[in-house]
């Protein structure tokens, strides 16, 4: 748990510069212990002090939202900003300490003497397919980025003598 700090913001930069490509600003949540919740306190502690130190290394403001964690474990919540400057929870960062217990997962230190408890980091960068391409749709207007359409040229023949041309050029487009 220790080192999760560099993995977080590892994962926040990647999240930053996929985000970009789609030209989306977003806002960071970091999301602590909820009242029910699963293991030791003192895990869940040093957990959430190693989210907020990563979330400010990364440097960009968030804001702490108490309660709203997985019973598992603390998450940074991330919400996308929309065409009309509406924000969605699309990605998630999430730290689970409960199933390397449940499963009795463990690894061998770079020393080889100790064996230690891993900690999961889920990450979830588009979060669900279907609302992102949701978001996606209306922020583009149907009109996508040419890397990113369904259909990057459209051959239409202005006229019936051109089919036979038009056809020849849909042939070689597709090869």
């Amino acid at each position: 748990l220790f080192k999760i700090g560099q993995e977080i913001i590892s994962c926040l930069d990647f999240l930053k510069h996929v985000y970009g490509v789609f030209g989306f600003t977003f806002k960071l949540n970091l999301s602590t212990r909820p009242e029910k919740y699963l293991g030791k306190i003192e895990l869940w502690n040093q957990a959430e002090k190693e989210l907020e130190a990563a979330l400010n290394g990364f440097g960009q403001p968030w804001v702490l939202n108490p309660g709203d964690g997985a019973f598992y474990g603390p998450k940074i919540d991330i919400q996308i900003q929309d065409a009309l400057r509406r924000y969605h929870q699309c990605a998630t960062i999430q730290l689970d300490f409960q199933l390397p217990e449940r499963f009795n997962l463990t690894y061998v230190t770079g020393e080889g003497d100790e064996r230690k408890r891993p900690v999961i980091v889920h990450r979830a960068i588009l979060g669900s397919v279907e609302r992102m391409i949701a978001i996606l749709t209306e922020s583009f207007g149907g009109k996508w980025p040419f890397w990113l359409s369904p259909r990057q040229a459209i051959v239409i023949p202005i006229g019936p003598k051109y089919d036979e041309y038009a056809q020849k050029v849909c042939c070689l487009k597709s090869k």
